[in-house]
């Protein structure tokens, strides 16, 4: 009962910041803490005293305190502004052409390693791009978030690295990189179709044009290109060197402070520790939905029912519920994967059908803002935007998401692939 009620309490939690437009981030605290205490009261495994030390996301807490530091710097000293400016040139003041630049841009920079993480860098750039061109801006975060995970299944990238080995271990595709293709090509182009999707329904061919000035290039002055440099620095040293996004972005935020390219007070000012209470107080609350037996019980359910023709939409399913409150990565992937393999031995189901599931489910639904791209991608908002709107806009659409491939599987789309 505790694990039901448990998941009652998310989506109550959830309901209730909608409702009452309050910070989620605060009621998911107040009710993992309250509930924390009744599941200790009636026998569960938990111990209330470190709910938050336990389970506060450190590296999604600092990856976002992080970047917004670097790229509320870029905002108050006009870098972005600029930058801006100069994509829409490029794109000769067609804002049309933008979200799929950004798409395009995102893909080409996950795939040659930078990984899904690339979006705090990018996704600044974006989003006031959006804002500034009457672009809706729902599309440009699911268009430009479309792109750099398409990119981060690449075989060069995180994601596609631990998926292709995690394949390879189980038996399920040879070593070769031909044997991991299809693999990477079903989430490619099932998160491509729903970017393209996004595009058309949200006013793609019909932005709301706001800037109504003729495009031209903005010249850089000092403090904007040290900027410039530090976020060249971001890219190069993930990229290429496999920095800590985190760390390297405060350590370039920490120089252009001493070269005194902004006001401290007004950097330190415009961290958004609205979203990131947000971010942060949803993740304990989830937590402790998992100690509680929630995520397990929906796992449970969902493995009993499992035959050869709900085989594939199940680990959608069940990769989508798993990789919203967890890292893909490190436990998704790695507990479904394995879990498919012996499945279909033992029920005669093509092992590569259910793996295409579990890669689709797990990394489509980090669109989500409970996952560590979607949590920065909203703390990436411009003031302007209604942040916790934008909140409740990409939950939606993670959900969507799983909807549309679990359609895709029974239609037998995938089929394609493998």
């Amino acid at each position: 009962m505790i694990a039901i009620a448990s998941l009652i309490v998310l989506v109550g939690v959830i309901a209730l910041s909608v409702i009452t437009k309050k910070n989620a981030g605060v009621i998911g605290l107040v009710a993992a803490y309250i509930f924390a205490l009744i599941a200790h009261a009636c026998g569960t495994d938990i111990n209330v005293s470190k709910i938050v030390t336990s389970n506060w996301p450190m590296s999604v807490f600092f990856i976002v305190l992080a970047t917004t530091f670097l790229f509320g710097i870029a905002t108050l000293n006009g870098t972005t502004q600029a930058l801006s400016k100069n994509i829409v040139c490029l794109a000769r003041g067609n804002a049309k052409v933008l979200p799929i630049l950004f798409f395009l841009f995102g893909a080409v920079i996950s795939a040659a390693g930078a990984g899904g993480l690339i979006v705090a860098v990018i996704m600044p750039v974006a989003l006031y791009v959006a804002v500034e061109n009457g672009i809706s801006v729902l599309m440009m975060s699911l268009v430009t978030m479309g792109g750099i995970m398409v990119g981060g299944l690449s075989p060069l990238a995180i994601n596609g690295i631990v998926a292709q080995q995690l394949s390879v271990s189980n038996g399920i595709i040879a070593e070769d990189l031909s044997g991991y293709m299809p693999l990477w090509g079903a989430y490619a182009a099932a998160m491509t179709v729903f970017s393209m999707a996004a595009y058309f329904i949200f006013g793609g061919l019909k932005p709301k044009q706001t800037n109504a000035e003729k495009p031209h290039f903005v010249a850089f002055d000092a403090k904007q290109w040290m900027t410039i440099a530090a976020i060249l620095v971001v890219l190069i040293g993930v990229i290429f060197f496999g920095q800590n996004i985190g760390l390297i972005c405060f350590a370039c935020a920490g120089i252009l402070l001493l070269a005194g390219a902004v006001d401290q007070k007004k950097a330190i000012a415009s961290i958004p520790w609205n979203t990131i209470i947000l971010i942060c107080g949803m993740s304990v609350l989830i937590s402790v939905v998992n100690q509680c037996g929630g995520i397990a019980f929906l796992s449970d359910k969902l493995e009993n029912v499992i035959t050869a023709n709900s085989s594939q939409p199940i680990m959608i399913v069940l990769g989508g519920l798993m990789g919203a409150v967890s890292s893909g990565t490190g436990v998704v992937m790695p507990t479904l994967i394995p879990l498919a393999a012996d499945l279909s031995s033992k029920l005669g189901i093509s092992a590569m059908t259910m793996v295409i599931g579990v890669i689709v489910g797990t990394n489509g639904v980090v669109i989500s803002p409970l996952s560590t791209v979607g949590g920065i991608c909203v703390a990436c908002a411009p003031d302007t935007v209604d942040r916790d709107k934008l909140y409740n806009q990409l939950l939606l659409s993670a959900v969507a998401f799983i909807g549309f491939s679990v359609v895709c599987s029974l239609v037998g789309v995938f089929g394609v692939f493998g």
